[in-house]
């Protein structure tokens, strides 16, 4: 059996997380987290990391999702836009759907290690 990564391909990977990252950093929303942030880095450090998440290369050698996040105030509506924009890019690249909905779905477990009183701010 093949892994999310495999199906979906490091080059799509890349693609997706590259534009994910450029919408993330012009988002009124979420912009902020990412002022002082070279992007460069990140889009590179997370690719490594979400080809890791999706079953591929163990390479991500960055911090710990609790360190990286570390002092950002992440609540619920940030998160959730968060997956709305990944979603976007999925369907902009034409990822079939339930590869994008497995790919969200992982994401979706990592949301108590980067979001902060995850409980408040709700809708």
């Amino acid at each position: 059996m093949s892994t999310l990564y495999e199906q979906i391909g490091r080059s799509r990977i890349e693609r997706i997380t590259r534009t994910f990252y450029e919408r993330c950093m012009a988002d009124p929303m979420l912009a902020h987290f990412f002022w002082n942030t070279n992007h460069e880095h990140l889009v590179a450090m997370q690719v490594d990391f979400v080809s890791n998440l999706l079953g591929g290369p163990k390479v991500y050698q960055g911090a710990s999702l609790q360190k990286a996040h570390e002092g950002m105030t992440i609540r619920p509506p940030h998160f959730r836009r968060r997956q709305r924009l990944l979603q976007e890019c999925m369907q902009e690249e034409g990822l079939p759907e339930e590869l994008g909905q497995a790919w969200l779905g992982l994401e979706e477990r990592l949301k108590p290690l980067i979001m902060r009183d995850p409980d408040t701010c709700r809708d």
